[in-house]
């Protein structure tokens, strides 16, 4: 590898192959990716909107019309925080928590023979805790 473009330039790769493969049983529930990758979320708990808004990295106008449908579709419920009423939390409905079982389990069995080593942790790991390069880093001319 040569750099950080080729890494940018497989990452970028080994994500939209794995959305193709994902979407296809996705589809048979009538289930976007963005709507997966919210309910993912919300299997572990509730979160906040702005939370599923960065984990989900979805901007908060287009995650407030997703989350809108799947109120519609009984998926997910929204609630005002007790401590701050400004703040929204969304929890996945029982109809939710049975859909995300489901596809679980066939993703699961669908990319079994897809390896998921450490690596791609540590990698994540450190970029994360890199944060964004310094002014002092980046020159513009």
């Amino acid at each position: 590898m040569r750099g950080p473009t080729d890494l940018l330039h497989l990452l970028t790769r080994a994500e939209r192959l794995l959305a193709r493969r994902l979407s296809t049983l996705l589809d048979a529930e009538d289930c976007s990716l963005d709507a997966w990758r919210v309910i993912t979320l919300l299997a572990d708990g509730s979160r906040f909107m702005t939370e599923i808004s960065e984990r989900a990295f979805m901007p908060p106008g287009s995650l407030t019309r997703l989350i809108d449908h799947l109120v519609e579709e009984n998926v997910v419920y929204r609630r005002g925080d007790d401590l701050d009423r400004r703040r929204i939390k969304v929890y996945l409905t029982a109809r939710g928590r049975r859909l995300h079982q489901r596809v679980d389990g066939r993703i699961r069995a669908d990319l079994g023979d897809v390896p998921l080593g450490d690596s791609l942790g540590d990698l994540l790991e450190a970029l994360e805790s890199t944060g964004r390069p310094s002014r002092s880093t980046v020159s513009i001319e």
